[in-house]
C-alpha cells in the first residue's frame, strides 16, 4: 500500500492541512492495466475540526472493495470559505498527477463527506466549474470534474429552519451576513453537479433530515440522479454505525443503519460499471 502524507496548502491553509493516501498496490498477479477508482474522503466536525471516527477507517473499508482512497484533513477555523474547498480542488489535482503512479482510474473519482465535510464535498459538486477553483490550482476545469458525491448525513442548507449554523458560521467567519446565502447549496445545484449516494436519519438532530431532502429535491429538479437512504433510527454522527467505531460512551452505534455501505459498495459497482461501457452519464 501506498501511505503516505502529503501538504495540501492554499491561500489560508493552516500548516496541518494534508492528505493521507491509502492506494492500493499493485500486484504482479494482477493485469499490469488495471487501474482503481478512487474515494476522497472529507471528515465532518462543523468546520472546526475533523473527525477520526470518519476517516481512516472509512478509507480501509473502501480498500476492502477495491478501490483507492485518501482522506483529507482540511482546514478549519479560523479558515474561511473558499479555503476547505480549494484544498480539495488541489486533492483532487494532485490525484490526477500521480494517477498513473497510483494505478488510479481517473474516469471514476468520488469525493465523499460526512456532515459538515459532506457541505465540503456538495459544495465540490455545485462550485467545481467555477473560475475560482480552477485559478487556485492552476489546472482546468474540466480536469476538477469527478463521478459522483458520496454524502452522509450532510450539512447541506444556511437556511436558520434546518441549517447546521455552527458550521456555516465556522466556514465564513466575519463573511458570514455576506455569504451565507451563496451556502444554501440547494440553491446553487445544476445539470453540472454529479450523481450521487446519499444517506440521513430522521432522528437526526444535529443536522436534520431535511438538509439532505433540500439537496435531493434540487437534484432532481437539476436532473441529476441521485440515490438517497433515510433511515428512521439513529443520532448524528454514527460514521459505520456499527460497533468499530463505537464511542467511549457506547454511543454511534445503530444496527438499522449498518446497511448503508453495503448499499454504497452496490452504487459504486453500477456507476462504475456504466462508465466501463462508456456511458458517462450515471
Amino acid at each position: 500500500m501506498i501511505h503516505e502524507k502529503i501538504p495540501i496548502q492554499m491561500s489560508g491553509s493552516s500548516k496541518e492541512a494534508h492528505l493521507t493516501t491509502y492506494i492500493l498496490d499493485a500486484y504482479e498477479e494482477l493485469p499490469k492495466d488495471l487501474v482503481r477508482p478512487l474515494i476522497l474522503i472529507c471528515p465532518g466536525g462543523a468546520y472546526r475540526f475533523t473527525a477520526d471516527r470518519e476517516a481512516e477507517m472509512i478509507a480501509l473499508q473502501f480498500n476492502s472493495m477495491g478501490y483507492h482512497a485518501a482522506v483529507l484533513r482540511y482546514s478549519c477555523a479560523p479558515a474561511v470559505f473558499p479555503t476547505a474547498l480549494s484544498e480539495v480542488a488541489c486533492s483532487v489535482q494532485v490525484i490526477q498527477e500521480k494517477a498513473d503512479m497510483w494505478h488510479v482510474d481517473t474516469d471514476n473519482l468520488f469525493v465523499m463527506g460526512f456532515s459538515a465535510g459532506g457541505h465540503l464535498a456538495a459544495s465540490f459538486g455545485v462550485f467545481w466549474n467555477r473560475d475560482f477553483l480552477s485559478e487556485a490550482v492552476g489546472c482546468s476545469k474540466e480536469r476538477l470534474k469527478v463521478k459522483g458525491l458520496i454524502l452522509s448525513y450532510p450539512v447541506i442548507t444556511s437556511r436558520e429552519d434546518y441549517g447546521h449554523l455552527e458550521s456555516i458560521h465556522n466556514l465564513l467567519g466575519s463573511d458570514y451576513e455576506k455569504k451565507k446565502e451563496e451556502m444554501a447549496l440547494e440553491t446553487q445545484v445544476g445539470a453540472h453537479v454529479p450523481p450521487a449516494f446519499i444517506w440521513h436519519t430522521f432522528e437526526d438532530q444535529s443536522v436534520p433530515f431535511q438538509n439532505s431532502l433540500l439537496f435531493v429535491e434540487a437534484m432532481g429538479k437539476a436532473g441529476v440522479p441521485v440515490e438517497f437512504h433515510l433511515y428512521p433510527k439513529g443520532s448524528h454522527g454514527l460514521s459505520l454505525a456499527n460497533e468499530t467505531l463505537m464511542r467511549v460512551d457506547g454511543t454511534g452505534v445503530q444496527k438499522e443503519c449498518q446497511s448503508w455501505m453495503p448499499l454504497l459498495r452496490t452504487w459504486l459497482q453500477n456507476v462504475t460499471a456504466q462508465s466501463a461501457s462508456g456511458d458517462r452519464n450515471v
